[in-house]
């Protein structure tokens, strides 16, 4: 699948958007985008709030206790 096929697809996707909330996200990370375009320089901190870490994210693995 090429770029263009999912820029179509997430453009058809956000027609169909009904939560403020969302697209408020989606406009902030567009206008993040837009004032580093100029620069090409990676943003620290520009994701925050998007990804979520579970707590037990390091926690061991029931597919290697046999390995332990």
């Amino acid at each position: 699948m090429d770029i263009n096929t999912k820029k179509l697809e997430l453009l058809e996707w956000l027609l169909h958007v009904e939560d403020s909330s969302l697209l408020s996200k989606v406009e902030d990370l567009k206008s993040s985008f837009k004032k580093n375009e100029k620069n090409n320089q990676p943003v620290f901190g520009r994701l925050k709030g998007l990804i979520e870490i579970k707590p037990d994210f390091d926690a061991p693995l029931d597919d290697f206790k046999d390995y332990m």
